[in-house]
């Protein structure tokens, strides 16, 4: 099932995916005071569904779609993990038995809706796309073992890592430094705005392999990113185990699992006012945001 939160009479609510048409979705709202998507699927399908059947069901334009997931929980992710990214942004061969994944934290103001607006950041002209797939925690734990990871995951939704490449902070020259241009990276990753997801969450029941799911991202209508996500380093069960051994993963929990080749660094091509990024992942659905001039 596809469960999605949307904003209506200025109040977001939680709502069963009936059908979808170019503009608008048919939902029937779940009135039961489920905060997110997650929520409701820990109480079953069965009480889901008794719930929508009580609701006149409602045609809701995309543009009122909220993210999936709500602010409570992490949004993990993971950096450089399919093999095609990590050949055009570096030359150096790597060895997956000697390394491990590559994972860091946005904040939860950096998640926007599927269809909002983007806002450019002040701080940088040079901000890139980067689509993934994202894994939304349903049941908590630490060392979860790869074999159980599957039991822990309450669906998918697609999600757009944004990405600041470089920065400026109004302060002249810096002395060259590596921890400067890793705080940069990591600081590029976290303005808000900058991981919008959507459309909707897709239970897990819903799709059979993760790892055999077609990415696409268009700017502006032209394809630049086109990938399969059996092209991953790590796997979904290998980031899941993995970030589990040394943090407690909580019900909300958002891990996106990296993009593939076709950022706009690779070209030099950034975003700019008036650019549209439509993002899909089959079996998932789309997200699209325009993009426009900073806010100040």
């Amino acid at each position: 099932m596809r469960l999605a939160r949307f904003e209506h009479d200025q109040q977001v609510r939680l709502g069963l995916v009936e059908a979808v048409d170019q503009d608008t979705v048919r939902l029937r709202p779940l009135e039961i005071g489920w905060d997110d998507a997650v929520e409701a699927l820990t109480a079953g399908a069965a009480e889901i569904n008794r719930v929508a059947a009580s609701s006149p069901a409602m045609d809701t334009p995309f543009k009122d779609l909220r993210a999936p997931v709500g602010q409570r929980g992490k949004l993990i992710c993971a950096a450089m993990n399919y093999h095609e990214h990590v050949a055009e942004v570096t030359p150096q061969a790597f060895v997956k038995e000697a390394i491990v994944p590559k994972l860091f934290i946005k904040p939860s103001t950096s998640i926007i809706g599927p269809h909002a607006e983007l806002a450019l950041p002040t701080t940088s002209d040079t901000v890139d796309w980067e689509l993934e797939l994202a894994v939304v925690i349903g049941t908590g734990g630490r060392n979860i073992e790869k074999a159980d990871v599957f039991e822990h995951i309450a669906g998918y939704t697609v999600i757009n890592d944004i990405s600041a490449r470089t920065s400026h902070w109004g302060m002249g020259e810096r002395a060259p430094s590596h921890w400067a241009d890793f705080f940069d990276w990591l600081m590029g990753k976290w303005a808000d705005g900058f991981a919008p997801m959507g459309p909707w969450l897709v239970s897990a029941d819903e799709v059979a392999d993760p790892q055999a799911l077609d990415l696409e991202l268009s700017v502006n209508g032209e394809v630049r990113q086109s990938a399969s996500t059996a092209q991953m380093i790590f796997n979904v069960e290998e980031l899941i185990a993995f970030a589990s051994t040394f943090m407690t993963l909580e019900s909300g929990d958002v891990i996106a699992t990296g993009t593939p080749s076709g950022v706009g660094a690779t070209t030099g091509t950034f975003l700019k006012p008036g650019d549209v990024m439509a993002g899909s992942i089959a079996g998932i659905g789309e997200i699209r945001t325009p993009v426009v001039a900073p806010k100040v």
